[in-house]
This record gives structure tokens, C-alpha cells and sequence, in this order.
């Protein structure tokens, strides 16, 4: 039996996909300890793992996706994470004895963990793997994400200096670059998606990397829902998600262009959406939140910003999308399914009127974009889920515990190191197991 300190990224997204897995670690007498913010004490104390709270220096915006919105503050907002998280937390996590550190990919003080305690690691990746190849081909077209006016080279400059300067003090076996804060991968893997749904799946190793499909079987608190409103007629969701919820010209313009439209449309709002029941299209249901899985068991099309996690709650159930990508991995996530022939992408910024309600009438013409889905849905029910996840970790966890250490671990140099090697050939332009994530940055010009 190990015991695992688990380091969350600590946002919906990011949480949502662990808890059934942590729940059925728990559930299997594995002892976890879940560090993760206050707002999701609850949650994960119901899973039964041991809730640690994070540090205060470690503060998540309350609405929308603050600093996180841009490439460069997201990086400078990861050290800053990255550094309160080690100040506070290194002595309390070696007092746990933990035998292995795992972490989220987007939570890079969790790889640093495991380097300074030479401990087995875990990566849960609760998005599709990237590197070079994958951002080149994800990443243009419908949507793409705004240039940041900041990334010069002055800045790629700084932000080196000023990683070396404040992580220096913790005596890192490796440095660590400013890519590496934004996805860092352990010495196994666990991708909540399908080989099929993975661009490029035959670039990671299949040793380090498992694809389990989404794990969205344990969801507390799920908000309230009149489902006796639903009839007969196609349902459609819109919801942008949890984070970049706050779209209100893009709410109004689905609420427009869907009034009167041959189907019953459940529009997930939000909290800050001025919601008037009296003026609603008879059509439309509006709520702030709606409990999102429940409703798309029932659904035919689904209208979503292109989250992960709402991406594959909606592809495990069959469901074809139309997908209007805000931010981040939403851009490559979007490419994905319309290649797999199973989504309508749309470019929010410019759209024409009626784009919405054309689109979603597209995917529910014929049979193309449902079969589709229902491919992909296939392959998510055939990776596993949490339990799969499970097999993975506690199989590792066998593997590399004290009573069976390979000679790798047991010399204290733990996989990670093989990782860094990757990541140096990744840059070199080698087809690696492992490859580094690229940002849009050519680093070797600062």
C-alpha cells in the first residue's frame, strides 16, 4: 500500500476528473493526500482522501480566468504558485513520509516535489497531451487565441532570469524553464481521454502515458433541475463552463438566434446572467448552473466552449458539439473533435449573425456528426475510466514502492530525470516519448 500526496491545480476542471479516481484509490486502502484550496474541502474529503489546504499565497481568481487569460502572466502566475506552495508545504508533505508525489500537469510544484524528495511520480493530465507537433497543427485556424502583446524577447529574457533567481534557493536537481511550468509530465501518465480522441497518441509512450477516458461517475453537489420541463423534441445545451462562463453577448446571442428553433434548448447561464423567466423564448429553459451530465444523457446537440471536461462528458454520451473556443487548450481540443468529424467549430469573435443556430442545426442534420460522436464514444467507454485509472496507479505504485524498486528509484533518480532528457531531445526536434510542450515562443531567440 503506498501513500500518495496528491497537488491539485485547484479549479473545476482540474478537480472534477480526480475525485472518482481518488475515491476509488481510497475505496482500495490506498492513503492519499489531496492538497487543494478550501472551496473543494468538501468534495474531497467525500472521496474519502485526507484534505490538506493549500497555502493562502496560492489565490484562484473568483470569477472568470484573471491572470490565466494570457500566455505571460499565466507563466509568471505558475512561479509565483510554484514558490508560495514549496515555502509552505515542503516540511508538512516530508512529516506525511509520502512513497510517491502525483499531480496535476497544470500544478508544476508537484514534479519539483518529486525531484527534492527523489519520490516516484504520477501526472493527471485532465486535457490532451501537446507538443510542437500538436500546437503547430491544433493550434491555427477558428478561434485561435489572440497574440499576447507581452511575449517580446525582453520578456522571454526576463522570465528566465527570474525563474533561475527564485527557484535557485530549493536546490532542484534540474532547473526548470518557463515552459515547464505550463505542462510537466511525471513517470506515469494518466490522460482522462482515449488514444482515438489524443492527436498525434503515437508520439507518447505507452508505458508512461494511459488513457483512462473521463471519470465524471462521482459528482457531489450538483445543482437542481426541473427535468419534468424536457418533452420530445431534440434538447440542445449551451453552457460555457465554470470559468469562462461570463460571456454575456455570446449567452444573449444563442438566447436570440435559438427562440423559436425546432428544439428545447437548456441554456447554462451563469451566476452573473440576468435571467427574466417572463421574457424567455417558450422553448428555453435558462438556469445559472444545470447538474451538465444528467442533461446531456438527454441531449442531441451540445453548444460548449470546448472545455475538456465538457467535451468528453458530451462525446462519452454520443452527443455532437458546437464548439466556440475561448481560451488555452480549448483551440486544440475544438481542432480535435471537428477532425474526428463530430463538431462545428465557430470563431466567436467573428461569427455572423445566425451562425449559432445554423450550426447547431447542421450537426443534427443527418447522420454524420452523430455517428461520429458515437465513434468517439466507443473508445472513451473502452478506455476504462477511473477504475482503469486506479488499475494504472496502484500497478505503479507496486511497482516502485520500497519492497519492489527497480534500480532507477532505488538509486534516487527518479524517472523525472529521463523526462528532462526527453524534453532536451523534444527540442532538438527528435520524435521522443515525452515530448516538451511548445508555447508559441521561440525561446532560443531570447
Amino acid at each position: 500500500m503506498g501513500r500518495i500526496v496528491y497537488f491539485s491545480f485547484p479549479a473545476h476542471g482540474h478537480i472534477n476528473p480526480t475525485l472518482p479516481v481518488i475515491r476509488e484509490l481510497a475505496g482500495r486502502k490506498e492513503q492519499v493526500f489531496y492538497f487543494s484550496t478550501c472551496q473543494f474541502g468538501r468534495a474531497i474529503g467525500e472521496t474519502g482522501a485526507a484534505f490538506c489546504p493549500y497555502t493562502s499565497g496560492l489565490r484562484m481568481p473568483e470569477h472568470g480566468p484573471g491572470p490565466f487569460a494570457q500566455l505571460s502572466t499565466t507563466i509568471e502566475t505558475l512561479l509565483e504558485f510554484t514558490c508560495a506552495v514549496l515555502d509552505v508545504h515542503l516540511e508538512q508533505v516530508k512529516l506525511l513520509r509520502p512513497t510517491h508525489i502525483m499531480y496535476d500537469s497544470f500544478a508544476p510544484w508537484g514534479r519539483l516535489f518529486a525531484q527534492l524528495l527523489r519520490l516516484p511520480s504520477i501526472a493527471s493530465v485532465p486535457s490532451i497531451l501537446v507538443n510542437g507537433a500538436i500546437d503547430r497543427q491544433y493550434g491555427a485556424g477558428p478561434g485561435r487565441s489572440p497574440e499576447d502583446p507581452r511575449l517580446t524577447p525582453q520578456w522571454c529574457a526576463s522570465i528566465r532570469s527570474r525563474c533561475h533567481t527564485r527557484l535557485r534557493p530549493y536546490n532542484l536537481p534540474e532547473p526548470l524553464s518557463p515552459t515547464q511550468l505550463l505542462q510537466t509530465y511525471g513517470d506515469l501518465n494518466v490522460v482522462y481521454t482515449s488514444r482515438l480522441f489524443q492527436p498525434l497518441a503515437e508520439c507518447f509512450d505507452r508505458r508512461r502515458f494511459q488513457f483512462v477516458g473521463p471519470c465524471f461517475e462521482f459528482r457531489p453537489d450538483a445543482p437542481s433541475f426541473p427535468f419534468e420541463r424536457l418533452d420530445d423534441r431534440p434538447l440542445v445545451l449551451v453552457s460555457l463552463g465554470t470559468v469562462y462562463g461570463d460571456r454575456p453577448d455570446f449567452i444573449g446571442s444563442c438566447l436570440e438566434e435559438l427562440a423559436g428553433a425546432p428544439w428545447q434548448v437548456v441554456l447554462s447561464a451563469g451566476s452573473d446572467f440576468d435571467i427574466e423567466d417572463c421574457g424567455l423564448p417558450k422553448n428555453v429553459i435558462v438556469r445559472p448552473f444545470v447538474p451538465q451530465i444528467e442533461v446531456l444523457r438527454r441531449c442531441a446537440a451540445f453548444v460548449t466552449h470546448g472545455g475538456m471536461n465538457s467535451v468528453q462528458e458530451a462525446l462519452y454520451y454520443g452527443v455532437p458539439l458546437v464548439m466556440a473556443p475561448q481560451a488555452a487548450d480549448q483551440f486544440w481540443i475544438s481542432a480535435r473533435a471537428s477532425q474526428l468529424g463530430a463538431a462545428v467549430v465557430l470563431d466567436p469573435p467573428r461569427m455572423k449573425a445566425g451562425a449559432i443556430r445554423a450550426s447547431v442545426a447542421k450537426v443534427l442534420s443527418g447522420e454524420r456528426y452523430t455517428s461520429a460522436a458515437a465513434r468517439i464514444a466507443r473508445s472513451l467507454h473502452a478506455a476504462g475510466g477511473h477504475a482503469k485509472a486506479a488499475d494504472e496507479i496502484q500497478g505503479f505504485v507496486a511497482r516502485t514502492s520500497p519492497a519492489g524498486l527497480s534500480g532507477t528509484f532505488a538509486a534516487g533518480k527518479c524517472l523525472a530525470g529521463e523526462q528532462d532528457k526527453d524534453e532536451k531531445r523534444a527540442r532538438l526536434g527528435d520524435r521522443v516519448s515525452a515530448p516538451a510542450v511548445v508555447t508559441g515562443i521561440d525561446w532560443k531567440a531570447t
